[in-house]
């Protein structure tokens, strides 16, 4: 059990007061105030003292926001690189994967902080609002301003804005007081509505669920009792589900690096006996390593996705829909049934009397009378739309001025109805009006049997042109309701028009795949009639048939299966309560819809919360707004849609990203892992960062990319993505692997486009080497003196000469070794003419100077023709990885024909660039970067294999044979070659769509092959973590707007971890910290905060280990 700490409030503790236990008058007294509230002045002076009515914003240092950017697993992974890559001295690598990380970094920030600030400047209109007596007059002030000692106007669908004191009704008995209903379940964990009177308090973040009174403000901010506890507690924001998807996938292409790592690590060091040391240059086994790393971690993928999503809501919000919680967005994506409110949403909420079917119900009373009666029931103060249009409506409103209404009580979802008691001033006689609801005004007239009939046909008759009921009756005297003899003076018809666009929006609805049904608390033929006037289908039932069939009344089922089937297969719900709203969500949520619900009022919170994606129409009341995920600005149905769209279309570029990062992950690591591990063939790291600083840098782009959305609901499906991406991944290391192997391994290029060679084959090289090789003078005079030993191989040259003689028979390399730090000819290289050898040389092992690891003439020419042919190898490979790779996204990015189906003009502007970029990166190439670092500064064999000179080459520096330097991984300019990787690329292109259909068919993406088969995958793979993880109990209110917002919750909802008072005891709820004035004896609300601090320690709950949060009260 919980062992509550007590606090104990002392009389002598002359520190504290409890309002809920003093009078009004002496909480007026403390608070320096009366009923007529502060004067502007005094508000101003208390403002600055107190402070807003907020929690103390937490603010963020930029610089640390802008790191933490950089602190994700797979920013890690490139750190890991960028170490590796300083601890090998390869500084160019180093600079390159820091800049790539810095400029994700930079572009997440710039484009998130624009978005968040763009979406506060929207959402500064939702704040919370309050009616407040400044200076006498009543005024509509923001609710931030508050300050304790002022006197506000609370009303029914009003969110409690600072914890207040309820005074009593102006001239009304106590003794027959009509108690304000308050919802604080969000602070106590109470499931029902709490009775408030004169005198008790109310929390801040309770919601008024019947009534309308002045209180008096006592404590604000962070005095609150909300926020006592929520300076001791953090509060929790939602968190999108795209947060778990990245984490997945990254997840994934992590997994993947590591096993390609682990796999070259073992083939180059245990199968190739590759060496590595210290120093530049000295380890291209561990500088190839990075390739993997670095070009397979898909470093754009958190800014990509994230400012995708934060320029979406962006566009959203300004086509009226603000998002409240960012995992809407996907939720709405997927959202394919819409239950919505009628009044407002699919119709213009603009009620009028249609005065010439007013019925008049009692013989004698007039048209005119009853509207009189109407009007003289309504209380325009609280600007009710049924009692504006009530009081607009009768044409001598000046004579209403004789009367006086002394009593009001104020409409409820549970009754039903108003009721005014009203004095003729001129008179003195009092008379009580009642309006409402026809069958409750019906119910209660002395003579309904009589008048039953006349009244159900007239109310059939009324909803069957579209007319809404409202009924009036009289009653003479002042009194309850239940005591008086009702006379039910007539029956008015109001209505409310479709709105011009809705019936189009409905159609439009039905095209994405998105069933609408119509929940109303109107009459059922009310219901029937709009539906059919908009073309929704009339299949509707009243609540009581829900209630019915759910207590298993199968007489009531009207030929459906079971409750679950009518209400997936009907057409909407009249005459419901907000518990039906609630049941009707969940039911369907059961069945594995994702379900939209739309609300504005406060009875509306608990439904907007159960459904998936719960939407607050335009002028919903705070409640409903800090209930929703969606809170949209402009009126009607179309907004809606439009949110909807602009969901898939967001959801589609971000679906569009994370099938080319699979692929791209699996394409790099597939490559250059098998390109490494079967040829001993390495690619700079260089090459991989500039890639992906135009690749990934270029998909940003998508996040304004032109997408059409996706007819069905859509929903992450990571299984299709992982498969689709590997599919297209292994089909682009295949055009590749065929690229390299055409090129290098055959001389296709080189018979059949004239191009010069780029084969490295051993036979290949050893013909070429051998014909230049005899062409030296060296070689020309050994076979002319030495005949006998200097015979032609099988290639046809004298390959003796070639394996046996020492490179210092060169003397272009005899003179950079006379010097060299890892090689030395001897000095006797130096006492022969250039032209010729020496025959023997005493002292040395073996014939013609050549000593043990000295390379031969031959080895050195092959080693620089192997080098300078991959150098330009990876200069044509980087071109057609680049090409291809990015050109993939404009075949995921839809289900039709890439070619012909035109994606946004950014995303071909950032092809265009990037390419453009890469192709002359690879057509210059680097000049030979990086260089080897046992190297020659000149070479002899190092031309094209048409023998002519290499381009933007120009210093000629090759690695020794022999010697690690030999598997640099350096670039040339592939010139030509660049057209190649074009064609290349454009021949593989093709098939990359069919690829796509056949994917799309096997697995049923986006039902490409069966539609409803697609939909009920979609349910049994509905990811619920978001909706689970993020949403309260939905018997729960919300709690306050206090946050500071963001772009990921720009509302600045807040949600503790359980109810406020399952943190602090409840006892002291409505303790306030007080000062004293020595002098004066005068006692006024403290200021300061350490005060208030101390109180809320003080009153924490203690838990014993392992025990469970109270439970709440039912």
């Amino acid at each position: 059990m919980a062992q509550e700490v007590k606090v104990e409030i002392k009389e002598s503790n002359t520190d504290e007061v409890d309002f809920a236990k003093i009078p009004v008058n002496e909480a007026f007294s403390i608070l320096q105030t009366s009923h007529h509230g502060l004067t502007a002045a005094e508000a101003q002076k208390r403002y600055d003292e107190y402070g807003p009515n907020k929690l103390p914003e937490s603010t963020r240092n930029p610089l640390w926001v802008f790191l933490g950017y950089m602190w994700n697993p797979l920013a890690w992974a490139m750190e890991i690189a960028a170490i590796i890559s300083i601890a090998l001295l390869d500084y160019a690598d180093f600079a390159l994967i820091v800049a790539l990380l810095l400029v994700n970094s930079v572009i997440s920030y710039v484009e998130e902080s624009n978005a968040d600030k763009a979406i506060k400047a929207l959402t500064a209109a939702l704040a919370p609002k309050a009616k407040c007596l400044r200076d006498g007059k009543v005024e509509t002030i923001e609710a931030v301003n508050l300050v304790p000692g002022d006197v506000i106007i609370m009303k029914f669908g009003d969110i409690v804005p600072a914890d207040v004191k309820i005074l009593g009704e102006e001239g009304g008995d106590t003794s027959e007081e009509t108690p304000m209903q308050i919802d604080q379940a969000a602070l106590t964990g109470e499931s029902l509505p709490v009775k408030k009177f004169t005198g008790d308090v109310a929390f801040s973040g309770s919601a008024v669920k019947q009534g309308e009174r002045h209180c008096v403000v006592y404590a604000t901010g962070v005095n609150t009792f909300f926020g006592r506890a929520a300076a001791l507690i953090s509060g929790t924001n939602n968190v999108a589900n795209l947060q778990i998807v990245m984490t997945k996938i990254g997840a994934m292409c992590l997994v993947t690096i590591a096993v390609w790592v682990l796999i070259e690590l073992a083939v180059q060091f245990g199968h190739y006996d590759h060496s590595c040391g210290p120093g530049e240059e000295a380890c291209p086994t561990l500088v190839n390593m990075l390739v993997v790393i670095v070009g397979g971690i898909p470093i754009a993928m958190p800014t990509v996705l994230s400012v995708t999503l934060a320029l979406g809501a962006f566009k959203l919000a300004k086509e009226g829909a603000i998002v409240a919680r960012m995992s809407a967005v996907e939720e709405m994506a997927g959202m394919d049934v819409l239950c919505s409110d009628k009044t407002g949403t699919l119709t213009l909420n603009q009620l009028s009397v249609e005065i010439a079917s007013v019925m008049t119900v009692t013989p004698g009373v007039s048209v005119t009378e009853v509207m009189k009666m109407a009007a003289l029931s309504t209380n325009i103060v609280t600007e009710e739309p049924i009692d504006m249009v009530l009081y607009n409506s009768y044409a001598e409103r000046d004579e209403l001025k004789n009367y006086k209404t002394v009593k009001f009580v104020p409409f409820n979802p549970v009754d039903k109805y108003t009721c005014a008691t009203v004095v003729d001033q001129r008179t003195g006689k009092a008379v009580r009006l009642l309006k409402g609801s026809p069958q409750v005004v019906l119910g209660r007239a002395y003579n309904k049997d009589e008048i039953a009939d006349a009244v159900n046909n007239k109310m059939i008759e009324f909803a069957n042109r579209g007319f809404r009921s409202l009924g009036v009756a009289r009653a003479e005297g002042e009194g309850n309701v239940a005591d008086a003899k009702w006379e039910m003076l007539g029956l008015l018809p109001l209505f409310d028009p479709p709105r011009h666009d809705t019936k189009d929006t409905i159609e439009r609805c039905q095209q994405q795949g998105i069933q609408v049904k119509m929940i109303t608390g109107d009459h059922l033929l009310i219901g029937k009639e709009t539906a059919k006037m908009l073309g929704m289908g009339t299949q509707m039932f009243p609540s009581e048939v829900l209630i019915k069939v759910k207590n298993g009344d199968k007489n009531e089922l009207h030929g459906f299966a079971n409750l679950e089937d009518m209400v997936e297969k009907c057409n909407g719900f009249a005459e419901v309560f907000p518990e039906h709203k609630f049941e009707i969500v969940k039911i369907l949520q059961d069945i594995d819809h994702v379900v939209g619900m739309t609300g504005d009022g406060v009875n509306d919170a608990p439904a907007l919360k159960k459904a998936d994606v719960g939407i607050a129409v335009a002028g919903a009341t705070d409640a409903a707004r800090g209930a929703a995920d969606i809170v949209l600005t402009e009126a009607g149905l179309s907004t809606i849609v439009t949110a909807v769209i602009g969901a898939r279309k967001i959801f589609q570029r971000m679906t569009t990203y994370s099938k080319y990062t699979v692929a791209m992950t699996f394409r790099i690591c597939f490559t250059f892992g098998l390109l490494t591990v079967i040829y001993d063939w390495y690619f700079p790291t260089i090459l991989i960062v500039i890639m992906a600083v135009f690749n990934d840098g270029a998909m940003i782009a998508l996040s304004k990319d032109k997408v059409t959305a996706s007819p069905v609901p859509n929903s992450w499906n990571l299984t299709n993505i992982f498969i689709m991406g590997i599919v297209y991944g292994l089909y682009l290391t295949l055009s590749s692997w065929a690229l390299y192997q055409t090129a290098v391994k055959t001389t296709f290029f080189e018979d059949h486009v004239k191009l010069f060679s780029l084969n490295d084959q051993h036979d290949r090289l050893m013909e070429w080497c051998g014909t230049r090789v005899d062409q030296t003078p060296q070689a020309q005079w050994a076979y002319a003196n030495l005949p006998s030993v200097f015979k032609k191989n099988a290639y046809g040259t004298y390959g003796n000469f070639q394996e046996l003689v020492s490179l210092c028979a060169e003397p272009t390399y005899r003179e950079q070794m006379k010097a060299g730090d890892y090689l030395e000819c001897p000095s006797y290289w130096f006492n022969v003419p250039s032209n010729q050898i020496p025959l023997q040389v005493a002292g040395v092992s073996e014939p013609w100077g050549r000593l043990p690891g000295t390379p031969t003439v031959l080895e050195q020419c092959n080693t620089e023709q192997k080098y300078t042919r991959g150098a330009m190898m990876r200069s044509l490979l980087y071109n057609h990885v680049s090409v291809s790779g990015q050109a993939l996204v404009f075949v995921v990015r839809n289900q039709n024909w890439s070619v012909i189906e035109k994606a946004g003009g950014w995303t071909y502007v950032a092809f265009v660039l990037a390419q453009i970029g890469a192709t002359l990166i690879a057509l210059f190439g680097f000049g030979g970067y990086s260089e080897p670092r046992y190297a020659f500064d000149d070479c002899e064999y190092c031309s094209l294999s048409n023998d002519s000179k290499i381009p933007f080459w120009p210093n000629k520096t090759v690695p020794i044979a022999l010697t690690e330097s030999a598997f640099a991984a350096s670039v040339i300019g592939c010139t030509g070659y660049v057209i190649v990787a074009w064609i290349w690329s454009g021949i593989w292109y093709v098939l990359l769509d069919p690829i796509k259909w056949i994917l799309c068919y096997v697995l049923n993406e986006d039902g490409f092959r069966d539609n409803k088969a697609f939909l009920r995958e979609k349910k049994r793979n509905l990811a619920t973590h978001s909706r689970d993880q993020n949403k309260m109990d939905p018997n729960n209110m919300p709690g306050p707007q206090m946050a500071a917002p963001s772009y990921q919750n720009p509302l600045g909802r807040v949600s503790l971890s359980k109810p406020v008072a399952a943190v602090l005891d409840r006892q002291s709820a409505s303790v306030v910290a007080i000062t004293r004035n020595s002098a004066t004896g005068v006692s006024r609300v403290s200021a300061d905060p350490n005060k208030t601090l101390n109180i809320a320690r003080r009153s924490l709950v203690k838990q014993e280990p392992g025990s469970k949060p109270p439970a709440a009260t039912k």
